[in-house]
């Protein structure tokens, strides 16, 4: 069964760092620039122990925005998407973000094109080290890196229809960055379609959702995080 998603696409084609740059609202480029001055950088993650932290980083980040935590395992296999895209944040020698990159294609939004984007499978970072503004360099660095790489476009990984509680303030993030809204649609099992439905509907089922994702924590399968694991996987 179909159901409707939205997110916020940046088009990048004929475009440069400096067009995308000014088309982003102040308050974003500025913390972009603070982030770069308290000398952030990032570098590809390869050990175990780098993946682990980044685990725990995004099981923290999940948590604190009222989802479910997932196992190690089936968070590996979500980033499997991101092949060697996978990344994280330092200060210094501390680890304190990460972000992984999956590729994906306009087909995913229900076009019959081939053009490549980036889509962002996992931003997280340690609440401590907040003041930083590790989110807003993730955002930046993973535009720069679309750019550099010759990416069509990068998907800032999913915006929320009737969007309740803090996820307002996450819409209102993403929105800050020179992007256009799209919606799609994408196929999914009947009763997780008819649940998406009836949460986006109404407050009464989105405050049950959150109480049960709070209550009973991970989960093995999500049939969103799949079908976006597929689309990545194939390209």
């Amino acid at each position: 069964m179909k159901d409707i998603n939205a997110t916020i696409i940046i088009n990048l084609e004929g475009r440069n760092q400096e067009e995308i740059w000014k088309n982003i609202k102040y308050s974003r480029r500025k913390y972009v620039q603070q982030a770069q001055k308290s000398g952030l950088y990032y570098e590809k993650a390869f050990s175990e122990k780098d993946l682990k932290e980044m685990y725990e980083m995004h099981m923290q980040t999940l948590d604190e925005g009222g989802a479910v935590k997932w196992t190690y395992e089936k968070w590996m296999n979500f980033v499997a998407g991101a092949g060697k895209k996978v990344f994280y944040i330092k200060k210094d020698d501390k680890i304190i973000g990460c972000f992984a990159l999956g590729e994906v294609t306009e087909k995913l939004y229900g076009k019959e094109s081939e053009k490549k984007g980036i889509r962002p499978l996992v931003f997280a970072n340690k609440k401590e080290y907040n003041e930083l503004r590790p989110n807003d360099y993730m955002y930046w660095e993973s535009i720069k890196y679309a750019l550099d790489n010759n990416y069509s476009f990068i998907d800032l990984g999913g915006w929320q229809i009737n969007a309740r509680g803090h996820l307002k303030n996450v819409n209102q993030f993403k929105e800050q960055w020179g992007g256009e809204i799209i919606y799609y649609y994408l196929e999914y099992p009947f009763l997780t379609a008819i649940r998406r439905k009836l949460i986006r509907k109404f407050s009464f089922f989105w405050k049950i959702n959150t109480f049960v994702k709070k209550s009973f924590g991970k989960i093995d399968k999500s049939a969103h995080d799949d079908i976006i694991k597929n689309a990545t996987a194939r390209n």
